[in-house]
């Protein structure tokens, strides 16, 4: 059996609204490197409001972006100096901000956030999909559901 050895991509940067389409080209070309371009824009999203959290509700913008490419997926993780772990909470149609970890819930297929002695990291999982054989043109196409995921926002 093949040992898979994660591919690791780390980036200190000062999460502030000028870095972020920096950060977005980075992460779409690493994941595209990977064969996983696919992915970029579901990663980009959710990279972005986990980015824009840390200038909202921290003290110092550092932080340090980790983008790990496992066989079965890709890991990004947002850690930061903030102590206080983050809230999901129900976003208000009318306010103009509160989305942030609704839409990251919503896309990833998982996501979480730990304390750790600096602060902490918030992360999300985004599965990659096996290749899929050549379609029968024959034969209905089947989905097979991913267990604890859930449907992005369209």
């Amino acid at each position: 059996m093949a040992v898979h050895h994660p591919k690791r991509h780390e980036h200190k940067l000062h999460a502030c609204p000028e870095a972020l389409s920096t950060v977005r080209r980075i992460v779409r070309g690493h994941l595209e490197a990977w064969g996983l371009g696919d992915l970029a824009a579901p990663a980009t999203l959710c990279l972005t409001e986990l980015l824009a959290n840390v200038g909202k509700h921290t003290d110092s913008t550092e932080c340090l972006l980790t983008l790990h490419h496992h066989s079965d997926r890709i890991r990004a993780t947002v850690s930061d100096t903030a102590h206080a772990l983050p809230v999901m909470r129900e976003p208000d149609g009318l306010a103009e901000n509160g989305r942030g970890l609704f839409l990251v819930a919503h896309t990833a297929h998982a996501w979480g956030a730990a304390s750790t002695p600096a602060g902490k990291e918030v992360w999300f999982e985004l599965r990659i999909r096996p290749p899929q054989p050549a379609a029968n043109e024959d034969a209905p196409p089947t989905v097979a559901p991913v267990a604890g995921a859930r449907r992005p926002i369209s």
